[in-house]
């Protein structure tokens, strides 16, 4: 049996006892469960669907029993590569959310991407000396834009899923 492409392309990125992988067929209630879990007020299935259909998600699967533990869903934006949304079901002390992070940011590099960006919230310092290891900086939505040439050239005004002024970023190039 030959083996599937890509299958180990963020075995580095994972930490021990787990590995990153793309969405399969049929996960779409496990990420919800692991949504739910991490912010209860979560869509119903229908809408999550949606929602992960228009992403490319990111699954964290323990190497165990191959169930997934974690998910980050990200899209592209001109020249952003845009993780909106990253849940984790596992406990704190493994840097899961980290390798998820790492594997968006891979990806972006992969197709040319100029930056990651992550809308920022205020109310999780937990999350924002991560990022700031991790080597993102806050800047402002109108900064953001500004400094992306496909976003002068196209004379786009927003970058995709935003509702918050400041977003995390970390410049690829």
């Amino acid at each position: 049996m030959a083996k599937k492409p890509g299958r180990k392309a963020f075995k580095s990125l994972a930490p021990k006892g787990y590995r990153i992988r793309m969405m399969e067929p049929g996960e779409a209630e496990a990420l919800l469960a692991i949504r739910r879990k991490a912010r209860p007020a979560a869509p119903a299935l229908p809408e999550f669907i949606r929602f992960l259909l228009s992403h490319e998600i990111f699954v964290l699967a323990s190497k165990r029993d191959g169930r997934p533990v974690g998910f980050a869903a990200a899209r592209e934006h001109g020249d952003v590569c845009l993780l909106v949304e990253h849940c984790i079901a596992t406990p704190p002390a493994a840097p899961v959310g980290e390798a998820l992070i790492a594997a968006v940011t891979q990806r972006a590099r992969w197709f040319g991407l100029l930056t990651v960006g992550i809308p920022a919230t205020v109310d999780n310092p937990r999350n924002a000396a991560s990022n700031e290891r991790d080597g993102f900086v806050t800047v402002s939505r109108k900064e953001l834009e500004d400094r992306l040439p496909h976003r002068k050239a196209t004379g786009a005004s927003e970058v995709g899923d935003l509702d918050t002024p400041m977003i995390w970023v970390k410049w690829l190039s």
